[in-house]
């Protein structure tokens, strides 16, 4: 069975994190081509004025603006607190759309 996925307009948060990487690999070819031969992606953002947490809130901004226009999702609460074992986003379906344990959800059987 092939699972066919549909994307849906990037969203704002995609198009900077595409353009935290396009700019990584634009600085990583300068250095490259100044002799230097090896890289941490740490460095690289660092050196871009960004780190790893600004990488993950465009990570988590970008999956709950698409989580949001899911029409089988009622809500998405997005936490800034950052703490270790607290959720980073809370999603709740429309109760209609609950789904079965042997059920594919987004590609995944349960």
């Amino acid at each position: 069975m092939k699972i066919e996925t549909v994307k849906a307009p990037i969203t704002e948060s995609e198009k900077k994190l595409l353009d935290i990487i396009s700019k990584s690999a634009d600085r990583i070819a300068t250095f490259a081509h100044l002799g230097q031969r090896e890289f941490t992606i740490e460095d690289v953002l660092d050196e871009l004025d960004c780190d790893y947490y600004d990488i993950k809130r465009l990570i988590r901004d970008s999956a709950a603006e698409i989580l949001k226009e899911k029409p089988d999702i009622s809500a998405v609460v997005v936490s800034d607190l950052d703490l270790p074992c607290q959720p980073d986003i809370t999603v709740t379906i429309k109760e209609e759309q609950e789904m079965t344990a042997d059920e594919d959800i987004g590609g995944l059987s349960f």
